[in-house]
C-alpha cells in the first residue's frame, strides 16, 4: 500500500497513466461527431458538381469533457484508492506480521458493524504481502488459532463472516491461547467493545507489551445492558444499566410475548452522572401474565433482552373442561379461567397431554369418573409432586373415586333435598391453619349446595374452608410429594355465589401455590435448553451444543457456548438465563501510553475503486447515447409509431376490461354488528382444502347435519336403527326447518363424533364392554355438548321401570350425571309438540335425563346431553326408502305419531336447547289451547305444533 495522505493506493502505478490525458484530450477535441446523411428534393440539382472536401468544425466542448472525465475515473479506478484517515505511512514496524483482536461478546452487538468496519480497514495498511492473524476474545469450541497465517483478502471474507455471541468475552482466556500459540506480531489491531469486564485495562497493558497496539474502542451507546427486573402482581420494574454516566439519556423498554407482539412500553430515563435507570410498567395483571421478555428499544444484542420465565412470571395451570364447549360461557371452566388468567397461564387439553407438559396445577371441573389410564397418570403426577385441584357438582356426587382428598358420600345437600338446609349457608371464617388464613370471607356468599365429607378423625387436618355451619367447604390431603383439593361446591354459580367474588380468585391463587409442589426436587432437577439468544438478542430454537443445566446452577452459571442464555425447560417448567443478569458496564479509562485510539473518523476506511469504475462506465454509456443520438442511430416516434402506441394501449384496455369486470362483481350485504361484508355476487364453486387424514365421510358431515347411529356387532340392528333415523330425518324435513341429511353409522374408537350432534345407540342383546377409548370418546363428546340416546329396547317386559343392568358393565367408565325421569313441565315435552308421553314401539316407558340438581337454579344451560330409555323408538320411526313403515307398533298409527312427534321434539331440543322453557311462551300457549276448545270439533286432535295447528 502507498499512502497519500488519508488514501491508500493498491496499485499506484496504474496512475502514470493519467500522463496520457492531454494527447487524449487532443485527440478528442480534433474529431466531431459523425455527420448526419439528410436527403432533400432540391439536392438534385446538385447532380454532377463535383464534391469538395471540407474541414469538420470542432467537438463540443462539454462532449469532450464527459470523455476526459471516464477515462481519468478508469485509470484513478484501476490504481485502487482507499480512504483511510486512520492511515500511516509505512514504517518498518508496519511491514510486519498484524494481528487482529476483535471483541465479539454481547456487549459489542449494537456497534457490531463499527467494529469490523475498523478491522477491515486496518488490512489496508502496511505491506499487502504481510501475514495477517486473528484473536477472538469470546470463548468457543472452535476459536481460531492465533497462529494461523491468512492472507489479506481471506482475512477479510472471514471477518465479514463473523457474528457477535451471546456470552461475555474471556479476555483471560484469549490472552493464554495466544500466549500457548507462540505466535509473536509485529503490530497487533484491538477492536474492542471499550468495558472494563473481565480485565480489560489489563488486557490492553498485555498486548501493548508485545507489539505496538492499535486500539479502536466502541463502547455500547445508550443502555447497554438490562440487569434485572422486580415483579409484582399487576407491575413490573425492569432496571438497566450504561457505561458512561455523563449527560442525559433517554430510552424505551418494549414488553413483549414470546412471539415478539409489544403489550407495553415504558420509558427509561439516565440522570447526568448516573449509570442506572428503571423501566416501570403497570399493567393489569392479565395482559401482566402474557409477557415473556423485555427489550431495549433500537438497541440490538443479547445484553439488553432480559427473559421471564415461568416462575417468576405466572403460575402454569392445565384445565380438564368437564363443561359445555357449545356455550363456553355457561361452563364451570369460564369462571375458573377469568379468575386464573391475572396471574396463570392457561392451557387445556386432556389429561394425558396435561401430565405430559407437568404443570403446577391441574384443575377438574366435576368429573365424576375418570378412566383407568388416565388415573394412573394422576395418580403418578400427584405422587411426583403436582396438585390436583377439583371442584364438586352432580357427577361426582353420584360417583367419586379415589383422586380426592376425603370420602364423600354418595349424594349432595341442597335446599329441599335429603340432607335438607333451612337456607342457603354462608362461609366461616378461614382457620389459622388453611392457606386461605388472612383473606376476607365475602359476607354475600351463599353455598345452596355441596358434596358432604364422611366424617372421620382426619377430617379437622384436613379442612382448609367451612361453611357457618361448620361443614367443609374445601379439603386437601398430601399424596407423596403433591397434593389433592377438593372444593365441594361448584366452579360455577350453579350451586353457590363464590365464582362471583374476588375472594374466589384468591383462594385459587393460594390453592395453586399452596398444592403446586414440583414434578421433582428442583434441587435435583434438570433443565434442557429449549430457546436460545444469539448475539443479536433474537430467540432461536437450541443450536447442537447446549446443554442442559441443573436447577442449582441457575443464579450462579455464567451464559457460555455450552449454556448459552436462552429458555430452559424443566420440571418446573421454564427457567431464563440472561446474559445481563447483574452486569456493571464500565468504560476502559486507562489506556496504555504507547497505545494508539482511534476515533470513529479514523477507524473507517472507504475502498473507492468500485464507485469510480462504475462512475466511468456510466460516463461511457452517457456518450454512446449522445454519439448515436447525433449520427440519427436512435428510433425516431412519428405519427405511425405514436398511433401504433395508441391502439396497443386501447387492446390492453380491453383484454383487461372482463378481468376488471369479474374483480368489481361484488356486493355488499350489512351484518349483524352494523358492519357490512362484501360478497360475490357471481355463483362459484370454492374447493374446500384437503386436510391429510380427512375422510370424505367426515367432509360431508361437516357440510351437512345428520344424525349418527352406533355401528354394532349385530347387522340387522344397525340396519334398523338406520331405516330409523333415515324416517326421522325425513320427518324433520317435511315438519320443520332442520333438514338433516342421510343418517351415518360411527365407530366410536375411530370417527370424529363431535360432528354430529345427536347419536342414537341402540344396545343389541349381546354385546362387549366398550373399549377405553370408545369411552374416552364418548366422555369427550358429552363433555362438548353432544348428546347420546341409549335404548334398551327392553321395554315390552311387564312394569316402567328401565333395567339398566346391562348398562354398568357395557358402559363401565362413562361418567354419566345422575339420572332423573322426565318430568311434566319439563322443555322435552313441549320444545316443538305438547307431550305427555314419549312413546316408541312401545308406550308407558320412562325417559331418564340429567338431573339438573336444583329446579330454581338448572345446571348449565339446564339442556340434558344423555337420554336413557327402552320404548325402541328406532322401530317406530323406521321407514324405507319409499317412505313405508317397517315395523308394527303396539299403540297402532296414533302411537307412531306420537313416537315421531317425540322424534322431532327430541332434536329440537338437542338443537336449540331450552328456549321454550321461557315462561314468556306460556300466556300465547294457554290462549291457543282455548281457542282450539272452542273452535275445535269434539273428536279433533288437540295437541299444538310450534307455528301451526297440526
Amino acid at each position: 500500500m502507498t499512502a497519500l495522505g488519508p488514501f491508500l493506493l493498491g496499485a499506484p502505478w496504474a496512475l502514470a497513466a493519467l500522463v496520457a490525458l492531454p494527447v487524449i484530450w487532443w485527440v478528442l477535441r480534433a474529431t466531431p461527431p459523425a455527420p448526419k446523411d439528410i436527403e432533400l428534393p432540391s439536392l438534385a440539382l446538385l447532380d454532377g458538381v463535383e464534391p469538395r472536401e471540407e474541414t469538420p468544425a470542432r467537438t463540443p466542448w462539454w462532449v469532450w469533457l464527459i470523455r476526459t472525465l471516464a477515462v481519468a475515473a478508469a485509470i484513478i479506478g484501476l490504481a485502487q484508492p482507499v480512504y483511510a484517515p486512520g492511515a500511516r505511512m509505512e514504517t518498518a514496524e508496519g511491514t510486519g506480521s498484524l494481528l487482529i483482536v476483535v471483541d465479539n461478546g454481547w456487549a459489542s452487538a449494537p456497534r457490531w458493524p463499527e467494529l469490523i468496519n475498523a478491522a477491515s480497514a486496518t488490512l489496508d495498511t502496511g505491506n499487502r504481502d504481510a501475514p495477517v492473524h486473528l484473536l477472538l476474545t469470546a470463548p468457543q469450541q472452535f476459536n481460531p488459532d492465533p497462529a494461523e497465517r491468512v492472507s489479506r483478502a481471506d482475512m477479510d471474507k472471514r471477518l465479514s463472516s463473523l457474528r457477535p455471541q451471546a456470552w461475555a468475552p474471556d479476555r483471560q482466556d484469549a490472552l493464554k491461547r495466544l500466549k500457548d500459540s507462540g505466535f509473536n506480531p509485529d503490530r497487533i489491531f484491538w477492536a474492542s467493545d471499550g468495558l472494563e469486564s473481565d480485565g480489560g485495562q489489563a488486557f490492553a497493558t498485555e498486548l501493548a507489551n508485545m507489539a505496538p497496539l492499535t486500539v479502536f474502542a466502541g463502547p455500547p451507546p445508550g443502555a447497554a445492558v438490562i440487569s434485572g427486573i422486580q415483579a409484582q402482581t399487576d407491575s413490573v420494574s425492569v432496571t438497566a444499566r450504561r457505561a458512561s454516566p455523563r449527560g442525559e439519556a433517554t430510552g424505551f423498554v418494549s414488553a413483549l410475548t414470546l412471539d415478539g407482539s409489544a403489550l407495553a412500553t415504558a420509558p427509561l430515563t439516565f440522570a447526568d452522572g448516573e449509570t442506572e435507570a428503571v423501566a416501570d410498567f403497570r399493567i393489569p395483571a392479565a395482559a401482566l401474565a402474557r409477557i415473556a421478555r423485555f427489550n431495549v428499544t433500537g438497541q440490538q444484542g443479547a445484553g439488553t433482552v432480559w427473559l421471564w420465565d415461568s416462575s417468576d412470571r405466572s403460575r402454569r395451570v392445565g384445565l380438564v373442561d368437564a363443561g359445555s364447549a357449545s356455550q363456553p360461557l355457561l361452563s364451570d371452566m369460564h369462571y375458573i379461567r377469568k379468575a386464573l388468567e391475572p396471574f396463570a397461564t392457561i392451557s387445556e387439553g386432556s389429561i394425558e397431554n396435561l401430565v405430559a407438559a407437568s404443570p403446577d396445577a391441574i384443575i377438574m371441573s366435576d368429573i365424576g369418573q375418570i378412566l383407568p389410564h388416565d388415573a394412573e397418570l394422576l395418580h403418578k403426577w400427584v405422587e411426583d409432586g403436582g396438585a390436583l385441584i377439583r371442584f364438586a357438582g352432580p357427577r361426582l356426587a353420584a360417583q367419586g373415586d379415589d383422586l380426592l382428598p376425603v370420602a364423600l358420600r354418595r349424594s349432595s345437600r341442597a335446599l329441599g333435598g335429603a340432607l335438607a338446609w333451612d337456607e342457603p349457608q354462608a362461609m366461616a371464617p378461614f382457620p389459622e391453619a388453611s392457606p386461605f388464613a388472612g383473606l376476607n370471607v365475602p359476607p354475600e356468599v351463599r353455598i345452596r349446595q355441596q358434596v358432604l365429607a364422611r366424617p372421620g378423625p382426619e377430617l379437622a387436618s384436613k379442612t382448609w374452608a367451612r361453611l357457618a355451619d361448620g361443614s367443609p367447604l374445601v379439603t386437601a390431603d398430601q399424596r407423596g410429594k403433591g397434593t389433592l383439593i377438593l372444593f365441594h361446591t361448584t366452579a360455577g354459580p350453579d350451586w353457590a355465589d363464590l365464582a362471583y367474588s374476588g375472594t374466589f380468585s384468591q383462594m385459587l391463587r393460594r390453592s395453586i401455590a399452596a398444592g403446586r409442589g414440583e414434578a421433582v426436587n428442583d434441587a435435583e432437577g434438570s433443565y434442557s435448553p429449549l430457546l436460545t439468544l444469539d448475539g443479536y438478542g433474537r430467540l432461536s430454537p437450541a443450536g447442537p451444543n447446549a446443554a442442559p443445566l441443573k436447577a442449582t446452577d441457575f443464579g450462579t452459571v455464567k451464559p457460555s457456548e455450552a449454556h448459552p442464555p436462552g429458555l430452559y425447560q424443566g420440571p418446573a417448567g421454564t427457567r431464563a438465563l440472561n446474559a445481563g443478569a447483574g452486569e456493571r458496564p464500565v468504560l476502559i479509562v486507562n489506556w496504555p501510553v504507547s497505545a494508539r485510539l482511534l476515533g470513529d473518523a479514523e477507524a473507517r476506511s472507504l475502498r473507492l475503486a468500485g464507485p469510480l469504475l462504475g462512475f466511468a462506465a456510466l460516463l461511457l454509456a452517457l456518450d454512446l447515447f449522445i454519439a448515436l443520438s447525433v449520427s440519427g442511430r436512435l428510433p425516431r416516434f412519428g405519427r405511425k409509431a405514436a398511433s401504433a402506441g395508441i391502439l396497443l394501449a386501447a387492446g390492453f384496455l380491453v383484454l383487461s376490461a372482463p378481468q376488471q369486470a369479474d374483480a368489481q362483481a361484488f356486493q355488499y350485504e350489512l351484518m349483524p354488528d352494523g358492519s357490512y361484508r362484501r360478497v360475490t355476487t357471481e355463483g362459484r364453486t370454492i374447493r374446500l382444502p384437503n386436510t391429510p387424514g380427512t375422510s370424505q365421510k367426515e367432509v360431508n358431515a361437516a357440510l351437512d347435519m345428520r344424525l349418527a347411529y352406533v355401528e354394532t356387532p349385530d347387522r340387522a340392528l344397525n340396519e334398523r336403527t338406520r331405516a330409523g333415523l333415515f324416517g326421522l330425518s325425513n320427518v324433520l324435513r317435511l315438519r320443520t326447518s332442520v333438514e338433516p341429511a342421510e343418517p351415518d353409522g360411527i365407530n366410536l374408537e375411530t370417527d370424529s363424533l363431535e360432528l354430529y350432534p345427536l347419536i342414537y345407540f341402540n344396545i343389541p342383546d349381546s354385546m362387549p364392554p366398550l373399549s377405553e377409548a370408545a369411552i374416552t370418546n364418548l366422555n369427550t363428546y358429552l363433555r362438548s355438548g353432544g348428546a347420546l340416546v341409549i335404548d334398551t329396547r327392553a321395554g315390552g317386559t311387564i312394569g316402567t321401570e328401565t333395567d339398566v343392568s346391562r348398562l354398568e358393565t357395557l358402559l363401565e367408565g362413562l361418567d354419566a350425571p345422575p339420572l332423573q325421569p322426565v318430568g311434566e313441565n319439563h322443555v322435552l315435552t313441549r320444545s316443538f309438540y305438547l307431550l305427555d308421553d314419549f312413546p316408541g314401539r312401545y308406550a308407558h316407558r320412562r325417559l331418564w335425563i340429567e338431573q339438573a340438581g336444583d329446579a330454581s337454579a338448572p345446571r348449565g344451560d339446564g339442556v340434558s346431553r344423555l337420554f336413557i330409555g327402552d320404548a325402541d323408538w328406532a322401530s317406530a320411526w323406521a321407514v324405507d326408502d319409499r317412505g313405508r313403515d317397517l315395523y308394527s307398533v303396539d299403540g297402532g298409527e296414533q302411537q307412531r305419531e306420537m313416537s315421531r312427534r317425540f322424534g322431532v321434539n327430541l332434536v329440537m331440543y338437542v338443537l336449540t336447547g331450552n328456549y321454550k322453557d321461557d315462561q314468556v311462551h306460556l300466556p300465547a300457549l294457554l290462549e291457543r289451547l282455548g281457542e282450539g276448545e272452542d273452535e275445535n270439533a269434539p273428536g279433533s286432535p288437540t295437541n299444538i305444533i310450534d307455528g301451526g295447528p297440526q
